[in-house]
């Protein structure tokens, strides 16, 4: 996780408050309110407010929020690419894998033939009609 954040500028900054706060207002004040039949509350409307202003005002000062939000970022994209990418491939691929042996199947045509010339496979061209009106 040595990933190093670059230099920022304030448009950048400007950017990141303007978006961050949009998405909070839209996902915690509205969405997930409307989702799980909550009542709206007050907080998501002032964060974004006060990030909004924010960004609009002194862009500048948001460094070091963008800073501990990046770094979250890559913490969350640590865990995902390693804990849950690995559970997945362990859950999905490792039993399709141990069946597909046991049941001797090889999608991929492995096994060397060497009664054949050639292993290449001939394709079919479509013709020039069916091309001309794809879906």
């Amino acid at each position: 996780m040595e990933t190093q954040i670059t230099e920022i500028n304030r448009k950048e900054l400007r950017e990141f408050g303007l978006i961050t706060g949009i998405i909070i207002a839209m996902l915690f004040g509205l969405i997930l309110p409307w989702v799980f039949s909550r009542s709206i509350s007050k907080w998501p409307w002032i964060i974004s407010s006060v990030l909004i202003v924010w960004a609009l005002v002194a862009p500048g000062t948001l460094k070091i929020i963008y800073k501990v939000w990046m770094k979250t970022g890559l913490v969350l994209g640590w865990i995902n690419t390693k804990i849950i990418l690995g559970i997945v491939f362990y859950l999905i691929f490792t039993p399709m894998g141990i069946l597909m042996k046991i049941f001797r199947k090889d999608p991929m045509c492995r096994k060397i033939d060497t009664s054949v010339l050639s292993y290449r496979c001939i394709s079919i061209k479509p013709p020039k009609e069916q091309m001309e009106r794809t879906f």
